[in-house]
């Protein structure tokens, strides 16, 4: 009766062709339903490797400007510290020697600085000839010549010191200076939020290193000061010498106004 009823055969293939659009429709909603999750997995993942990919762009970045920060200071090249230090030798202890011809021994074994020459400084700083033979006697003349060129050799090595000390305290004053520099210009730099990659903790350290080098470079300074004034003091053979200058000088002035005078 459904079937030979024509309302009902037409209402019925109406609803038919409702139904297979609606399965239609639920199949195409399926369809974007499933390709809307997977473009939203893809989705994530572009996500997650344009993050990663952000985060080490980031870190190169951070990495890269540290380490020209560090590559520019001139607290991470400390050549001319090095420069300065090496200088500081005893190469040039003949060159300051006074020409003192009782002290030419002396020089010449400075500069050789063997074994034998060891003996031979020896020889020079003493009144007495230790490298001679015991058994072997030396008349006054010798021991008189032995006298003057122990004094000889003793006021041209004093000499030779005071001039070492001033270019040890010049030497010393010229490295105070380039750490100071070195100090000023990495304090300067750590003040600077986005210049290193640190913590903070890391930066306050930092800042005490620079704090320590600057006080070194003024103890520098201070045994520059101490050095060039050690040097402005007479030594012994110096004071002698000039004891014995002042006498001459005395002794002529006596005798010229002795002479001015016609008692002489």
């Amino acid at each position: 009766m459904v079937v030979n009823d024509p309302v009902h055969i037409e209402d019925f293939v109406k609803r038919l062709t409702q139904w297979t659009g609606t399965m239609k429709n639920y199949k195409v909603i399926k369809d974007a339903r499933q390709i809307a999750g997977v473009t939203r997995d893809i989705t994530g993942e572009v996500k997650n490797i344009t993050g990663q990919n952000l985060m080490l762009q980031q870190q190169i970045q951070a990495d890269l400007r540290k380490g020209q920060s560090v590559k520019d200071l001139r607290y991470a090249n400390p050549l001319e510290l090095f420069g300065r230090a090496i200088g500081m030798n005893t190469s040039s202890q003949p060159d300051y020697m006074t020409p003192v011809s009782k002290a030419r021994r002396l020089r010449q074994a400075l500069q050789g600085r063997t074994e034998q020459d060891v003996e031979t400084v020896c020889q020079a700083f003493s009144g007495l000839d230790i490298g001679r033979n015991g058994a072997q006697s030396f008349t006054y003349r010798d021991y008189k010549n032995m006298r003057e060129e122990a004094f000889a050799s003793a006021y041209a090595y004093e000499e030779v010191l005071k001039k070492k000390n001033v270019e040890t305290a010049f030497n010393y004053q010229k490295i105070a200076d380039e750490m100071t520099a070195q100090s000023v210009e990495f304090m300067a730099t750590l003040k600077n939020p986005g210049r290193y990659s640190m913590t903070e903790a890391e930066r306050l350290r930092a800042m005490g290193q620079a704090n320590d080098n600057m006080v070194k470079a003024l103890q520098r300074r201070q045994e520059a000061d101490r050095l060039i004034h050690e040097a402005g003091k007479p030594g012994p053979a110096r004071m002698a010498v000039e004891g014995v200058y002042r006498d001459q000088l005395l002794q002529n002035q006596l005798l010229k106004s002795i002479s001015r005078s016609g008692r002489f």
